[in-house]
């Protein structure tokens, strides 16, 4: 008698050989996938049967900034740096622990909604030291998979170097470093969390730290998972400080190799290419939310065609979702459209990028990204009696092209059933959004005037609503 068994569906293993079993069944005991194949002939505490389903690996979100869950749709339209200045920095420096609970509660309740089982999040909110803190245990109790990114920046948030108000999470290196080994301590390798060691990105860290960072990552045996090359000034920084471009000056500052992680890699020479294909580097590409902010498009297909491991990730709020089927279309076609070749970038290729491949560049796919007995049981079933999602024909192409989170209908993490039949059973859905909303409400009365400003600012004339507000802003001060 196992723990559980699905049948009836469709299963897309991703395994080595890519086996696609229609009419197939996925059996699951101690957390552990045990048997995958057809007729399996064995008895379960607790049957799913789902017909018209489709069994797959549950997807991996590679980065994301979970604080931003809470304020989403307040700054919009706008480049990097007036979102940070107009939008982020007011409200995100006045986050305290209770606000970066209901933040991850909410971003739970998205992605277990939408087909997401793992998440690596890069916290560095350390407006209070003990915000990580709440987060984690937040999505532990959710049931997600967690590969928590401990941020550190003792210089810079985003590049700013003011020591206005706005610079909350800014700490000394002694601090940081002492913290986040504290923090090491306590959750990594705790139930289904890992921990990750994060320079916010050149600019944000001192070298003496970047330094002591892979020091740190070395001894401890984590992955180091940075910001690179994301927008193209950052170059321009690189070059007049260090002589190199960005991902080459983290190769020699030594973060690239087997356990670098490289979130956005947008602005890439095909040298630095060679250099993250040689180091077995991995990347986390963020397609949404980089053509959101106008950073422009990573050069996907040449990382793809060089063998750099590469997943997905949403982001932050810039992204407006975190459901990664939204991000899997967006990354097959922007390359499509921006290469002027339909062929660029594969529905396979993004299905791969999705799970499995996410899997590597976190560097945990010995546990999960697909469907193998001796994996841990993290998988999802997705409604194909729909219109939209006819059954019949190739898979990959339907779930990529015409899939959506909404068509998930249950979600399995380490053996656990996490979502039935489209309903969290992890967290209780109506709380969520209440406490969410009230928690919203609070930090935009304590970020002050201007974010008020920016959610009560006329539907404009022409252009972006906070230009109309900015412009007013400059003839009211002359």
């Amino acid at each position: 008698m196992i723990d559980l068994l699905v049948t009836g569906a469709a299963v897309i293993t991703m395994d080595p050989a890519r086996r696609v079993l229609e009419g197939g069944q996925v059996a699951v005991d101690g957390g552990e996938i045990v048997a995958v194949g057809r007729d399996l002939g064995l008895e379960a505490r607790k049957a799913i049967h789902a017909p018209h389903g489709v069994i797959l690996p549950g997807l991996i979100n590679g980065h994301t900034h979970i604080y931003q869950a809470l304020i989403e749709g307040i700054g919009y339209d706008m480049h990097f740096d007036p979102w940070n200045w107009r939008f982020l920095f007011p409200l995100v420096s006045r986050m305290v622990p209770e606000d970066a609970e209901v933040s991850a509660e909410l971003a739970a309740l998205e992605m277990l909604r939408s087909g997401t089982t793992t998440v690596s999040d890069h916290w560095y909110m350390h407006t209070d030291l003990e915000n990580i803190y709440r987060v984690t245990e937040t999505l532990d109790r959710a049931g997600l998979r967690a590969q928590m990114v401990y941020g550190l920046l003792d210089r810079t948030f985003a590049g700013e170097r003011s020591q206005s108000e706005f610079m909350t999470m800014i700490h000394p290196a002694e601090t940081l470093l002492a913290e986040a080994r504290r923090y090491v301590g306590a959750w990594h390798g705790k139930h289904r969390t890992t921990v990750a060691l994060g320079p916010g990105s050149t600019e944000d860290i001192s070298q003496d730290l970047m330094m002591k960072t892979v020091v740190l990552a070395r001894e401890l045996g984590l992955n180091v998972s940075t910001h690179a090359a994301g927008w193209i000034e950052i170059n321009a920084y690189t070059l007049r400080h260090f002589g190199e471009r960005d991902l080459e000056h983290l190769n020699t500052m030594g973060l690239t190799g087997p356990r670098g992680v490289f979130f956005h890699a947008v602005w890439l020479s095909d040298r630095e290419i060679e250099m993250l294909a040689q180091t077995g580097s991995k990347v986390v590409h963020c397609p949404l939310a980089n053509a959101y902010l106008g950073y422009g498009i990573a050069p996907l297909t040449r990382l793809l065609a060089r063998g750099v491991p590469v997943g997905l990730g949403t982001d932050g709020a810039a992204s407006y979702t975190y459901d990664l089927w939204e991000v899997g279309r967006a990354a097959a076609i922007l390359q499509k459209a921006s290469r002027l070749d339909g062929e660029a970038v594969t529905a396979e290729e993004v299905l791969t990028m999705l799970t499995i491949g996410g899997a590597r560049a976190l560097g945990l796919e010995n546990q999960i990204g697909s469907i193998e007995p001796g994996k841990r049981a993290d998988f999802i079933v997705m409604d194909f009696d729909q219109p939209h999602l006819l059954p019949g024909g190739r898979f990959a192409p339907k779930l990529v092209y015409s899939g959506r989170g909404s068509d998930v209908t249950h979600a399995v993490i380490d053996g656990q059933v996490v979502m039935e039949d489209r309903r969290v059973k992890t967290l209780d859905e109506s709380r969520v959004m209440s406490r969410a909303l009230e928690a919203r409400r609070d930090l935009i009365a304590r970020a002050g005037q201007e974010t008020r400003d920016l959610l009560a600012a006329p539907w404009p004339t022409s252009g972006p609503a906070w230009r109309s507000l900015a412009g007013r802003k400059s003839t009211e001060a002359g």
